[in-house]
């Protein structure tokens, strides 16, 4: 089985589905899998993956409307491909040559559509249903997705697979500042992410008595003045600081000055923030809802996202109790299972039970 990873997304950006897409073609290359990698022919420019030898790197050619639609079916077959992964879903156009892998990461435009903007939603909608009706393998995240998207698309049943995501990219320990300066969550500010909540509940802390300020760090989304307009009602503008977009270096800086994360999302597939936060060895609070109860509920304080009450009781229990002895053996325990490793091989598996 030969497989050509088609790189539809940007790989500059390690994070969520760029992070996904990397991390399992670099474990695909550790297992000894024959694999290509196709990229556009805008990522000329870019540097080459590092885990991936520079011949087996394969660029769509010009011109672009009939090569697009010509060109994948013509390689596959001159090079044995007969899978074609894709991480963020975008299919390539149907072949007789080869069958077609996608991940979906969540079902949040079918049931969280509103915390998104109508156009991104839409778009994204369009392009889940294409999964659904016309890749031959569909890999998830987490349980979670996999019940959401039985609920969307039934007719999906035989051909949907679970391959767990990896946080062994997250192996390198840090250490953090002897001085705690703030409590953080980190994300788009947007409402899937539930800032709304996050600041009801730090307003909520504050009745009771003096606690570190609130950092959010993350670009602005949807709705994001809303949010910035709320901490002003809620007289907190001098203890919340919104960054706006941060580079890596920023961010760790932050994880390593935190008192804790706070991750009170709605819903995620998954949550890569999470098991980032552990690395700080820093105590998690986190919704348990969705794949971020699923993976991490005995790692971290778990709040209800839609109770502030909930959340403010939760970041309590993070700053007076921290990390417990137990959720470090369940997070050493979570890192031996989730690798990078384990999802290449199920979606091996996944992909041989429809070649079947």
């Amino acid at each position: 089985m030969k497989t050509a990873f088609n790189l539809d997304y940007d790989h500059t950006k390690k994070t969520g589905i760029g992070r996904y897409g990397i991390e399992l073609m670099s474990a695909w290359i550790e297992l000894g899998s024959d694999c290509e990698l196709w990229m556009r022919r805008k990522t000329k420019s870019t540097a080459p993956l590092e885990d991936f030898p520079e011949r087996t790197i394969k660029h769509f050619p010009f011109p672009k409307r009939i090569t697009d639609y010509f060109w994948p079916s013509a390689r596959a077959l001159s090079s044995g491909i007969t899978w074609v992964h894709s991480a963020n879903g975008a299919l390539l156009p149907p072949s007789r040559i080869f069958k077609q892998v996608a991940m979906i990461h969540d079902l949040g435009p079918f049931l969280y559509g509103h915390m998104k903007a109508k156009d991104d939603t839409d778009a994204w909608k369009i392009q889940i249903r294409s999964i659904a009706e016309k890749a031959d393998c569909i890999t998830v995240n987490s349980n979670s997705t996999m019940n959401d998207l039985l609920s969307v698309f039934p007719f999906t049943r035989d051909k949907v697979f679970l391959t767990p995501l990896g946080i062994d990219h997250f192996s390198e320990s840090h250490e953090t500042s002897r001085k705690q300066e703030h409590i953080l969550t980190v994300g788009t500010v947007e409402p899937r992410k539930n800032i709304d909540g996050l600041l009801k509940a730090y307003s909520i802390l504050l009745q009771d008595k003096e606690i570190p300020p609130l950092v959010i760090a993350g670009m602005d989304g949807f709705r994001a003045g809303e949010y910035k307009k709320l901490t002003h009602e809620l007289g907190l503008q001098n203890k919340v600081t919104f960054t706006g977009y941060i580079t890596d270096r920023e961010l760790a800086d932050l994880y390593a000055t935190a008192c804790c994360l706070v991750h009170p999302a709605h819903h995620e597939g998954f949550g890569f923030t999470v098991p980032e936060a552990f690395t700080w060895g820093l105590p998690v609070v986190a919704s348990n809802t969705g794949g971020l109860g699923e993976f991490f509920s005995e790692t971290a304080w778990m709040i209800n996202p839609s109770e502030p009450e909930s959340i403010a009781n939760g970041i309590k229990l993070a700053l007076e109790s921290g990390v417990t002895a137990e959720q470090e053996i369940q997070r050493a325990k979570l890192k031996k299972r989730l690798t990078w490793q384990n999802c290449a091989e199920q979606t091996l598996l996944a992909m041989k039970a429809i070649d079947r």
